[in-house]
């Protein structure tokens, strides 16, 4: 004999196969459509190097860096080493031409290069995403990746570093002012550029 909550169980299952035969058919099954990651926005080395300030532009002139210690006569040539020097420096001179920069270079390597040349008659500014390095020793060489004729160089003359620039009109504003350009020494003495 059957117990009446067994009874009611069985009752149960039979309704519930019932209704399940007259139902419709399920859909097939279909996955939920993929939502695609968040778009992250892109990274700044995405979109190229970034440029930092540079330092302030003096005010007035700049004392001169002290002179460098007479050895006398050189007996030998300078030995060939990679350059290193890393220097933020801002300095006007009595003719109020002025250089902002700000360098970083490690084992003959340009790491970060951006400097500001200005005088009375336009200024000129060089950056290192404009160009591509092309030599390391015994002096560093830059040069425009746009394929304009302007080149950088860098090289040692004794305690200083000289920053040169040679057929780079198309970096000045106007572009007759590059005639009047002088050479960035970063003397590394004293941590400072003229």
């Amino acid at each position: 004999m059957i117990s009446s909550r067994a009874s009611r169980h069985l009752s149960l299952v039979a309704l519930a196969a019932g209704l399940a035969a007259c139902a419709p058919p399920l859909p097939p099954y279909r996955p939920a459509p993929e939502t695609p990651p968040p778009v992250e926005p892109p990274r700044p080395e995405a979109q190229g190097p970034q440029l930092r300030d540079l330092p302030p532009a003096p005010l007035a002139k700049t004392p001169p860096a002290p002179p460098a210690p007479r050895a006398g006569r050189p007996t030998r040539a300078m030995a060939v080493k990679p350059i290193t020097l890393a220097m933020r420096c801002a300095a006007m001179d009595e003719r109020k031409h002025t250089v902002q920069a700000d360098v970083d270079v490690r084992g003959g390597q340009v790491r970060y290069l951006r400097t500001r040349l200005a005088q009375p008659r336009g200024s000129c500014e060089f950056a290192l995403p404009d160009f591509a390095q092309t030599k390391a020793m015994p002096s560093i060489e830059l040069r425009d990746r746009r394929g304009s004729a302007c080149v950088l160089r860098m090289w040692e003359q004794g305690p200083q570093v000289v920053l040169a620039y040679h057929g780079c009109e198309s970096y000045c504003q106007p572009g007759q002012a590059f005639g009047d350009m002088l050479p960035v020494l970063f003397d590394r003495r004293v941590g400072r550029c003229d």
